[in-house]
This record gives C-alpha cells, structure tokens and sequence, in this order.
C-alpha cells in the first residue's frame, strides 16, 4: 500500500511543479494561438507525470526480481 502512495505522490509532484511552471510563463497576457499551445504543454505535463508514476512502478518491481 505505500508503495500506491508513493507512487500516486510521484506523479502528483511532477503534475503540481509543471503546472506551476506552466502558470508562470503563460501569466502575462497571451494571444489566442498561445493557449492552444497551453493546451498541448497541459497534455504533455498530463502524460509525464503518469510516465514518471509508470517508471518508478518498472524500475521497483525490476530491483525486487533482482533480489
């Protein structure tokens, strides 16, 4: 069970640090193009935290086999 919440804790911190930075460069006003690209770096931080979550699943059970 902690390794659940490690895991899900994993991908939540990767989730919350690029949304702060995403916030950061897209605060000043953007043009309407710009938003979509905000839209797709939302998708891409998205789909890294659950490769990072995924990851850290692979590289546990692959150190528990070698053991």
């Amino acid at each position: 069970m902690k390794e659940v919440i490690k895991n899900a804790l994993l991908g939540f911190v990767v989730f919350v640090v690029g949304f702060a930075i995403i916030l950061v460069l897209t605060r000043s006003g953007i043009e309407a193009e710009l938003t979509y690209y905000a839209a797709i770096a939302y998708a891409l931080l998205y789909l890294a935290s659950v490769i990072s979550v995924c990851t850290a699943v692979i590289l546990r059970k692959i150190t528990q086999l070698k053991k």
